[in-house]
């Protein structure tokens, strides 16, 4: 019977947000080790679609629980971080002893201090354990940022296919059967094609035009004979590391000239649609003019460039100050990352007074902290719920401890730690409704879509400053190959000379 290694190792850095990611990060998500994998965490994501891909194997296996590890976005991961990563996957597959391959969960966007590659350091560190012939299939999220030194190290990579990302388990089951394939023969071969190009997640949804026809095609040449995987990364785009841009990979059973030819053709399709994956943003005092005109509610204003899902700090101050300034009959509700508030709203009691300065704190960078006063309405032991859909599947959230403050016409959610900010269960979780108010804040670019769009009256993209901001001149990059649309007019994107040198086939 084969034993099939289980490894989660997981977190979307935003190189732009100043708050390293600790030990304790991973901590609040809880980290398993060896059978608390399976038992613990076996229902969750891509572990889930694991477990379900191996019961389909046509003989028996045996899943074993390696390691899980889980943060939500946020800042690169400090150094003693990234050690205590290495350490626990050397210790964890020495206690797992025999095994006859690995299937790996990974992000594919994941920044150290001094380490731009963590996916491919971890699988490195994995190769070393297990050696250069057991088989590796790892799944990477849709905005990986995929390196040769991945590609090298990995059997086999599987990307998500749906943004919102509704297919983790997928992902994973679909991970499951290559990795029976590689013990059936299969000899992976990987082409990998970069553009010169980032775009913010606002239009990148795979449902629906201009990119939903190109995923379809995708997918549809996956099922191909002699294709193992394929995918279209469109990357993080708030890393700054070299020949950052979308990825196309393909991989195929021994066939180089297949991988290579569709590579090229799926960047030379995402190519022409670049400009049609930019949207047109207001400004914080045109976001409130038009919600406040809209008809029905809620209206949903999406602050994205403070997305927690894309790594923001979840604390930007600018649409609150505009609110606050503001009458808004049917009120607004808002939700800000900060635990000092909490703490202050805790001292003060339910029905206190709540004088203080709000966010700014953590994305100290392009917020600075607002003072309000108003008064505590609630406070919470605990903001928690679990989460399937966008970004998640079963995956169990805890914001810490919450408060809620009434300031004028805006109900404010405290919490102490970031988790998703694409989910009404973000509010639900401590009893406030979204469909209740006027206007509702999310911390997304586009994944809200999924579970806000049935019910709101009016959907509205805000343009505020953040680690996460679409308006990619306002990022400090430094390190990023150039020239990279939108940041620089291009023509033929093939004469680009780092694209040139970033085609990789191995």
């Amino acid at each position: 019977m084969k034993r099939i290694g289980i490894i989660q190792i997981l977190q979307e850095t935003n190189y732009f947000n100043p708050i390293l990611t600790v030990r304790q990060d991973y901590e609040n998500f809880g980290v398993g080790r060896g059978r608390e994998v399976l038992t613990k965490y076996g229902n969750v994501g891509e572990l889930d679609g694991f477990i379900q891909g191996l019961k389909k194997w046509p003989e028996p296996v045996q899943p074993v629980g390696v390691l899980r590890l889980q943060a939500w976005s946020g800042g690169p991961a400090a150094r003693g971080t990234t050690r205590w990563f290495k350490q626990l996957v050397t210790e964890q597959l020495g206690k797992a002893k025999r095994l006859d391959g690995l299937l790996v969960a990974l992000h594919g966007a994941m920044m150290g201090e001094g380490e731009p590659d963590m996916e491919g350091l971890l699988l490195e560190t994995i190769r070393g354990v297990v050696g250069p012939d057991l088989p590796v299939v790892a799944t990477l999220d849709l905005h990986a940022y995929v390196t040769p030194r991945m590609i090298r190290h990995a059997s086999v990579l599987v990307g998500y296919h749906t943004f919102p990302h509704v297919d983790q388990p997928e992902t994973g089951a679909r991970a499951a059967a290559v990795l029976w394939r590689l013990f059936g023969g299969a000899r992976p071969v990987s082409a990998l094609v970069r553009l010169p190009m980032i775009t913010g997640g606002e239009l990148q949804s795979t449902f629906a035009p201009p990119l939903g026809p190109i995923f379809k095609r995708l997918v549809k040449l996956e099922s191909r004979p002699g294709v193992l995987s394929t995918a279209i990364y469109m990357t993080q785009a708030y890393l700054d590391v070299p020949e950052l841009g979308w990825a196309v990979l393909i991989v195929t059973d021994g066939r180089p000239e297949l991988a290579a030819t569709a590579a090229e053709d799926f960047a030379a399709r995402c190519w022409p649609v670049r400009e049609r994956l930019v949207e047109k943003f207001l400004k914080a005092p045109a976001c409130l003019d038009r919600a406040l005109a809209a008809e029905g509610k809620p209206v949903v204003i999406a602050d994205g460039a403070d997305a927690t899902n894309s790594g923001g700090g979840g604390d930007s101050v600018h649409l609150l100050k505009e609110m606050m300034g503001r009458r808004i009959p049917g009120g607004a509700l808002s939700i800000m990352v900060d635990p000092k508030a909490v703490a202050h709203a805790t001292a003060a009691g339910a029905g206190g007074a709540f004088r203080f300065a709000v966010g700014g704190k953590r994305d100290h960078i392009f917020s600075s902290p607002l003072k309000v006063s108003g008064r505590v309405v609630a406070l919470h032991k605990k903001a928690a719920y679990t989460l399937t859909g966008h970004g998640g599947n079963n995956l169990k959230i805890d914001m810490g401890r919450a408060a809620v403050v009434q300031l004028a016409d805006v109900t404010l959610l405290l919490v102490e730690k970031p988790g998703p900010g694409s989910t009404p269960l973000m509010y639900r979780c401590v009893g406030l409704e979204p469909k209740d108010f006027k206007v509702v804040i999310v911390k997304s670019p586009l994944g809200f879509r999924a579970e806000f769009g049935p019910f709101a009256a009016d959907i509205i993209l805000s343009d505020c400053p953040g680690c996460a901001s679409s308006r990619f001149s306002s990022l400090p990059f430094r390190k990023i190959a150039r020239p990279l649309w939108p940041l620089d007019k291009i023509g033929d994107w093939r004469k680009v000379g780092w694209i040139k040198q970033a085609r990789f086939l191995a």
